[in-house]
């Protein structure tokens, strides 16, 4: 985001269809960094969800992660070990239907975070966003082929999700900006 300097994208998660022993199914992020972080993997997903320690040696399942307060303990460390409080995405959703975010229907999963769009009443273009999408973070999805406008509210937080050009069809979108007219 040009304008707060906020950073976005989206974070294919794990292949795993439903939640069991080790932890959580897999979840796909739509993430937002206002600064440098911890945002979760691979000790959590979704909205911070933890896996359990396993130990690969013996087969032993441990305890879950604590988002609060997660530790690196891996063999193949050589940093912290304790580690900053993991940061939930702004948005996240399974390959079922989302009860967070129905909005973004069901299957498969490969979320990507594209611009923010600011609305500039004194830019002279006909073709520019309406004043509706000021404010608005283009999130798209290239295996579900949509578009979605993530309104966000004055904290830069989620305030409602739209399907953007519903009645169009895309094709794997990958990517998106926009250009000095807005």
């Amino acid at each position: 985001d040009q304008r707060t300097g906020f950073l976005y994208w989206g974070d294919v998660g794990p292949d795993a269809g439903k939640d069991g022993a080790r932890g959580p199914r897999g979840y796909d992020e739509v993430n937002q960094a206002r600064q440098a972080g911890n945002h979760g993997w691979p000790y959590f997903i979704g909205n911070n969800r933890a896996y359990s320690m396993v130990d690969f040696a013996t087969g032993e399942i441990g305890p879950a992660q604590d988002p609060e307060h997660p530790h690196n303990r891996s063999v193949n460390n050589t940093g912290a070990v304790d580690l900053p409080p993991a940061r939930p995405p702004l948005l996240y959703y399974p390959a079922a239907p989302s009860d967070e975010f129905p909005e973004v229907g069901a299957g498969g999963r490969t979320a990507c975070a594209g611009p923010v769009y600011y609305f500039d009443s004194q830019l002279k273009s006909d073709k520019k966003f309406p004043v509706a999408y000021d404010s608005t973070l283009f999130a798209f999805e290239w295996s579900r082929n949509w578009i979605m406008a993530v309104h966000l509210n004055q904290d830069g937080g989620v305030a409602w999700l739209e399907p953007f050009l519903p009645q169009f069809s895309f094709v794997r979108p990958v990517d998106m900006q926009f250009d000095s007219g807005g």
